[in-house]
């Protein structure tokens, strides 16, 4: 399932190797090299954009459910709230943002988490409630701009719809062939540990930088307060590496077609000047190119697993 080996040139004068990796099971490549200049680490004050006005902190101006099937125009509770996405990726598509403006990754924690991922549960009941046919959903996180979010204040992303994704389908495809992918990790020197329910490993050909899995053993509304407490630990290793903008992606379905887990990524600091973390290897082969090997980040990871 996976295989590697090291490619070697000599650059005036100096040898350079470039380690690639190959996963079967995902039909995907990844490059790992010396620094190259993608994962931008610098760390600048971006104060002028954290005081800026922001509409999620009107909830007034936000858009509204109809009171007649969702009981209230926005769901909430003491961290979160969770209203229509009016610019929506799907059938059903909403977002839940935390409470508070501006959150530095180190200061999340497991109660703003959950609470915030409660609320996406609840939307999701009632999608099931109205319509039957949407099977497949994803809650997602963009944490800052170079992650891809247009607004600097924390939020998710809750997608249902009767068509799974690319992803999704890919691991709906062989399910077994997903467990035994899952084995072989968890069998690995990438096996970071489990907490409760949920197994952890940095993957052998990640989809991004310093990339961890979490895969759920039961259902995931079953587990949303153990999934809350991991990500707050893989946020937390995320600060300490002063990481200030990642991604976070949870996939599970209605019909158990696609098992519970979640994928988590960093992505370029927040700086005043930075570049794209994609090239052409990226977008025109589907092969991340990376700095650091999953397994130095299972390493490091493992100690806030014990916290």
């Amino acid at each position: 399932m996976f295989q590697k080996w090291v490619e070697k040139t000599i650059v005036l004068g100096e040898e350079k190797t470039v380690e690639v990796r190959k996963d079967s099971f995902w039909k995907r490549r990844v490059r790992i090299m010396a620094r190259v200049g993608l994962e931008i680490t610098s760390v600048e004050n971006f104060d002028e954009v954290i005081n800026k006005p922001c509409v999620f902190c009107m909830p007034e101006k936000l858009a509204k459910f109809d009171e007649k099937i969702f009981g209230k125009e926005m769901l909430e509770n003491e961290h979160a709230f969770l209203f229509p996405n009016i610019n929506p990726y799907a059938a059903h598509s909403a977002v839940c943002a935390f409470k508070k403006h501006y959150i530095k990754p180190g200061d999340f924690n497991a109660t703003m988490i959950e609470n915030n991922l409660e609320l996406c549960m609840k939307y999701l009941e009632k999608v099931r409630e109205m319509d039957e046919k949407a099977k497949y959903f994803s809650i997602n996180w963009n944490y800052m701009m170079p992650a891809g979010a247009s607004i600097l204040h924390p939020h998710m992303q809750v997608v249902a719809s009767e068509h799974p994704t690319t992803y999704m389908e890919k691991v709906m495809e062989d399910k077994n062939a997903f467990k035994e992918y899952v084995r072989e990790e968890v069998k690995s020197e990438r096996f970071v540990g489990s907490v409760d329910n949920i197994e952890i490993f940095t993957p052998f050909a990640p989809f991004g930088f310093n990339e961890i899995v979490g895969v759920v053993k039961g259902s995931l509304n079953g587990n949303i307060s153990n999934i809350a407490s991991v990500l707050e630990k893989i946020i937390s290793y995320y600060a300490s590496i002063d990481r200030n903008s990642f991604n976070i992606a949870i996939y599970s379905s209605f019909d158990d077609s696609i098992p519970p887990h979640f994928r988590c990524i960093t992505r370029q600091n927040m700086v005043k000047y930075y570049r794209n973390d994609c090239m052409f290897f990226e977008k025109l082969h589907e092969e991340v190119i990376l700095e650091k090997k999953p397994e130095e980040v299972a390493r490091e990871l493992r100690k806030f697993l014990k916290t």
